[in-house]
């Protein structure tokens, strides 16, 4: 009988535990271009700074009709380094989910259309690309091109600053 109520226990515990983790809420009131400039500070750009993408631009990058309600994305000024940090915000959860899919699919075709070129004029540039991430932070999407150290703060510090 003592085995039982402890298993029931044990099983009692261990759901409540993974369902607050899995249940973390983000803040949903932080503007793009925002978070973007406060996530730049944690990413080196050698020379210069970072250039943001034109509304026209962005509509090229990104589908129609737009998923996104808010979006910011970032690429350093200086055309040897690769580095770029983009934040988007959709305006529901459905809605994240594609974005944070088509996000992906930017990385990944962002990927493929400069490893060539990096591989032969800018190797160093390389792994800044095949570190890539992209993270999905409630209705965020956040994603980086950077070392991974950068990387790694940079996502770090937009889950700090979105989580409520």
């Amino acid at each position: 009988m003592k085995r039982i109520i402890f298993l029931i226990a044990s099983i009692i515990i261990i759901t409540i535990f993974f369902q607050s983790c899995a249940q973390k809420d983000f803040n949903a009131s932080i503007a793009c271009d925002e978070l973007a400039t406060s996530l730049k500070r944690e990413i080196s750009v050698p020379k210069g700074d970072f250039e943001e993408y034109t509304d026209d631009e962005l509509d090229f990058l990104f589908s129609e009709p737009k998923l996104y309600d808010d979006i910011c994305i970032i690429y350093s000024s200086d055309s040897t380094d690769v580095c770029e940090l983009g934040v988007l915000h959709a305006s529901n959860k459905e809605n994240a989910k594609m974005l944070y899919e088509e996000a992906k699919g930017y990385i990944k075709a962002t990927q493929e259309q400069k490893s060539e070129f990096l591989r032969n004029y800018s190797p160093a540039e390389l792994s800044k690309l095949n570190c890539a991430e992209t993270r999905l932070l409630g209705e965020y999407i956040v994603f980086v091109i950077a070392e991974q150290g950068d990387r790694d703060e940079a996502l770090k510090k937009a889950e700090m600053l979105l989580s409520k």
